[in-house]
């Protein structure tokens, strides 16, 4: 051995020495290295690992002289044992276990590291926090094999009082010899693949859920049995308050049973029936038009009008028309003028030209509302230019006279010639009437106005039935 490696070796034991003498009982070799100012190398090259280095502590200096042996310094009789003896059997012993542990951690480092980082995706998986699993698992004693090694040793044999164990080691503070085992602790927790297994058993054990308590067979038949019969009378009972008296919701004033129209219809009014009763307002004005002329059906104008106040009330044009000519009229129901223009209203602000027609008669003449001409050639002006025959001629006839609009016959034989080409007998007297009255120029001029109108188009879902 050089000069240079017995340095760095002595070195070593001094930086231990030191250590030990600070109370620094679990200092690492990273530690010592840097406090001996040598590299790690250098230390692996003269101790096999801790434990040597402190098995070389309790080794005693050797004498720099050979002297021979004299009677007053022979060698101990070999059947008494002494405390470096003993020392230096359970130091040997902890050394070796302590090394194969050393070993065994290096080797299964990586294994270890990976089987716990799959063990936390697991946990992380089921919700389980890997602190309440590691302290829910029992781990197993690092230095467990070096205890039980060290209790199967024999007793040491009583040494003399003139070589206490104290003067062995130079510099370190007073303790009992056997306390000199908690100086190298593991320096990690060993943990085998199988406990990994069985920490990855207990979580999954703790996180999964309580299994539902099997019903016997004839239970759980009897069960679904009695579920599925609430279930059809649950059914059953939305059915009927489905199927029930829809126009039940009319106006209180509507008179009749509204019994009639619960007869059984056959042919194309069954469809029809079947529809009024899901809450179709179109079919539902439909069957009131059944109703009130009988097609189908028994003529019955209450059922009408019951029929017609559930179509109004689901929105249909063509049954607020017809629901306001029964007010109208006082037909199965009690006759209501201002109810009548309010529902005509309603009807024509949806497109019906029928319900245009007759809220200008309404603003014409005043029945039910303030008597309005101006209005009322404004909506006989609207049902005209849409088609409708009735409302042209009305409308011819305000321009004749001059009511609610300038007078201006011209626009008056305009609408008188849109009505005749129709085919409308009145309209086309009035015409005949007018040339009589007016330049044959301004015949020309008004009838050429009244060939040249296109009615426009008219909402078919507002107006056929």
């Amino acid at each position: 051995m050089g000069q240079d490696e017995t340095d760095d070796r002595q070195k070593l034991l001094e930086a231990a020495r030191a250590l030990l003498a600070r109370g620094d009982a679990k200092f690492s070799i990273t530690t010592l290295c840097a406090e001996a100012g040598v590299e790690r190398e250098i230390f692996r090259t003269h101790f096999a690992g801790k434990a040597a280095l402190l098995a070389s502590l309790m080794e005693p200096a050797q004498p720099t002289t050979q002297e021979p042996l004299t009677d007053s310094k022979a060698a101990p009789e070999p059947g008494v044992s002494t405390p470096d003896a003993w020392l230096e059997r359970r130091l040997r012993v902890f050394e070796r276990a302590l090394t194969a542990l050393e070993a065994r951690a290096e080797a299964t480092a990586q294994d270890h590291a990976r089987a716990i980082a799959d063990m936390e995706d697991k946990l992380l998986k089921v919700g389980l926090r890997r602190d309440e699993t590691l302290a829910r698992t029992e781990v197993p004693e690092p230095m467990a094999e070096v205890a039980a090694m060290l209790a199967d040793m024999p007793e040491p044999a009583p040494v003399m009082e003139e070589a206490p164990v104290e003067d062995i080691v130079e510099a370190v503070p007073e303790r009992p010899a056997p306390e000199l085992l908690s100086l190298a602790p593991a320096p990690d927790v060993v943990v085998s693949k199988e406990e990994m297994a069985g920490v990855l058993q207990v979580a999954r054990e703790r996180t999964r859920l309580v299994p539902e308590e099997r019903m016997p067979d004839g239970n759980r038949r009897l069960r679904w049995l009695a579920i599925g019969g609430l279930s059809l009378v649950a059914l059953f009972l939305c059915i009927g308050l489905t199927m029930g008296n829809t126009a039940g919701a009319a106006a209180p004033d509507l008179e009749g049973s509204g019994v009639t129209h619960r007869t059984v219809a056959t042919g194309t009014l069954a469809r029809t029936v079947a529809l009024a009763d899901a809450g179709n307002g179109h079919a539902q004005a439909q069957l009131a038009l059944a109703y009130l002329r009988g097609t189908g059906v028994d003529s019955d104008a209450a059922a009408a009008a019951r029929w017609s106040a559930a179509g109004a009330q689901s929105g249909s044009p063509q049954a607020q028309y017809l629901l306001g000519a029964l007010y109208n009229q006082g037909n199965g129901v009690k006759a209501d003028p201002a109810k009548a223009v309010e529902l005509f209203a309603a009807a024509a602000a949806h497109g019906n030209l029928k319900a245009m027609h007759n809220l200008a008669i309404a603003y014409a003449q005043g029945q039910g509302t303030t008597k309005d001409e101006a209005k009322a050639a404004e909506w006989f002006a609207r049902a005209a230019e849409r088609g409708y025959i009735d409302s042209a001629f009305d409308l011819a006839v305000l321009y004749e006279r001059g009511e609610g609009v300038t007078q201006d016959l011209k626009q008056a034989m305009k609408w008188y010639g849109v009505a005749a080409f129709a085919g409308d007998q009145a309209s086309q007297a009035r015409l005949d009437f007018l040339r009589t009255q007016m330049k044959p120029a301004d015949v020309k001029l008004a009838m050429q106005a009244a060939s040249s109108i296109s009615p426009l188009a008219a909402l078919d879902d507002a107006n056929s039935l």
